[in-house]
């Protein structure tokens, strides 16, 4: 293992320069497993074929992470599964939390009145589904000690599970041959993928009808349609007989239809599943045809994940309710888990017009290169920084709710890296990067009965360190895996 830079997190886990012939060989062999292990993506050019595929955008490296941070990371998942179910159900909470940003943000509005409707009518939701992914970087700012801090947790669009489970073997296999052979069951294996379909094969199973169907609704087209298709096949393994059913939202605004008693059909078939891959941004809902499709799913009897109340849970601007002060004593009420939860937060504050607000504003158009800000979104790419941020906030008053102010945690610390990717590739040289860590989580219940609530597997996201965002598809970011030291 090479140099150590600060915090004892190495600066490279092989010796720099990497033999060019070495190098070559081993890009080519990991290209070669990856597209085998199913992590392929469609082409920009063609992305509605899968005729035209490459090899999804990998780092060679696994990304080194201290051992006891790792645990921490997958020890808190569980209490953040059941917080966000907690916070899901508790129809005035939301209702207090996102008031302000309901008001100027037509999406989130929306999204808030199917909501509504559902509480008017007592239409709750016996089985409930939750497929998540809470987000952090190692965290240089607390004090001496390397920390992490959390970005985010994901109840809608926590993807990438099918590719991630797939990286550890093909990390273990480069450290292999650019390491020490003895290190390589330093990468973790990943049961993200599988945790996620036992989770959604047992919302089907306490459905009650085997003929029923799992409904994942789609975006087309979509070029990481294959990490789709690794769990459909995951599911499909435990359960052979499952019909699952691809269609778009607006076809099931269209086609879909409820009973008296709330049964979901499309084309004739019941829904006992219904599993969203799309709905995570207002460009995703094209029609009313897709907002009919959302009631639809809310008002029904099959297990919905997300459900509108799970959504909306994981909106920036409940993430920062939960950092105020004695907020999550009102859902967790273990000091000890309170306090571990809590030990990942980072600032986060409010927008909202009033003095809290009006500080906000102003420490970050003074200090612009600290902070971030976060609309109401989730899928990446939608943050604002820098010099935009500040221009932005001088321009809105009255719609700041719309967006959620977070701390910017420091790039550090980084590690020399190769982005492999077919649109780039860093040749020679390596990359100065910085890593986000993901860790994936299932939740089940039955009639508020907790039924299932795991940690199912990680996620890495490597970026060049002077890069603003992670999202893989359209920054030059990689899939990783995390190499305990």
């Amino acid at each position: 293992m090479s140099s150590q830079n600060d915090h004892s997190i190495p600066s490279s886990l092989v010796a720099f320069p990497i033999p060019r012939a070495l190098l070559s060989d081993v890009v080519e062999e990991a290209r070669v497993k990856v597209c085998l292990s199913g992590c392929l993506v469609r082409t920009e050019e063609c992305p509605g074929s899968s005729d035209l595929v490459s090899p999804f955008p990998f780092a060679l490296l696994p990304a080194p992470i201290p051992r006891d941070l790792f645990r921490r990371i997958l020890e808190i998942q569980p209490l953040l599964n059941e917080l966000y179910f907690k916070v899901a159900n508790d129809f005035d909470f939301l209702r207090e939390s996102l008031e302000g940003t309901v008001e100027v943000d037509d999406y989130i509005a929306k999204q808030w009145q199917i909501l509504a409707k559902a509480d008017k009518i007592g239409r709750t939701k016996k089985i409930q589904l939750g497929l998540l992914r809470s987000d952090y970087m190692l965290d240089v700012s607390r004090g001496e000690d390397l920390s992490i801090s959390q970005l985010e947790v994901n109840t809608v669009g926590a993807s990438m599970a099918g590719n991630a489970s797939s990286m550890a073997k093909i990390h273990r296999f480069i450290i292999g041959e650019l390491g020490e052979a003895s290190d390589s069951d330093k990468v973790p294996l990943n049961h993200a993928c599988s945790g996620f379909a036992e989770a959604i094969h047992t919302a089907w199973k306490l459905y009650g009808n085997t003929e029923a169907i799992v409904l994942i609704l789609i975006h087309s087209p979509d070029r990481i349609i294959f990490d789709q298709r690794l769990l459909s096949n995951e599911l499909q393994e435990l359960e052979p007989a499952m019909r699952i059913v691809r269609r778009t939202s607006a076809y099931v605004g269209k086609n879909g239809s409820l009973t008296e008693d709330g049964r979901l059909f499309v084309d004739n078939e019941e829904v006992a599943v219904c599993y969203y891959r799309t709905g995570f941004t207002p460009e995703q809902y094209n029609s009313e045809m897709d907002w009919k499709a959302k009631l639809l799913a809310e008002l029904s009897t099959a297990a919905v994940c997300p459900s509108v109340g799970w959504q909306l849970a994981g909106t920036k601007r409940v993430q920062q309710e939960l950092t105020r002060p004695g907020v999550l004593e009102r859902f967790i009420q273990d000091p000890g888990n309170v306090a571990l939860v809590r030990s990942t937060f980072t600032g986060l504050y409010s927008l909202d017009p009033g003095p809290e607000g009006d500080e906000a504003v102003s420490r970050a158009i003074a200090n612009p290169e600290k902070f971030v800000l976060k609309p109401q979104r989730e899928a990446g790419g939608q943050n604002i920084y820098g010099e935009d941020m500040r221009t932005l906030l001088r321009k809105i008053s009255d719609e700041r709710s719309r967006f959620t102010l977070m701390d910017r945690i420091p790039s550090r610390p980084t590690t020399m890296n190769y982005i492999i990717r077919s649109d780039q590739y860093s040749g020679d040289q390596p990359v100065e990067c910085i890593n986000e860590f993901g860790c994936y989580g299932s939740f089940v219940s039955h009639n508020g009965k907790i039924i299932r609530n795991k940690t199912d597997g990680h996620l890495v996201k490597t970026k060049p360190h002077d890069s603003d965002e992670v999202k893989i598809m359209s920054t030059k970011s990689g899939l990783n895996s995390p190499f305990l030291i």
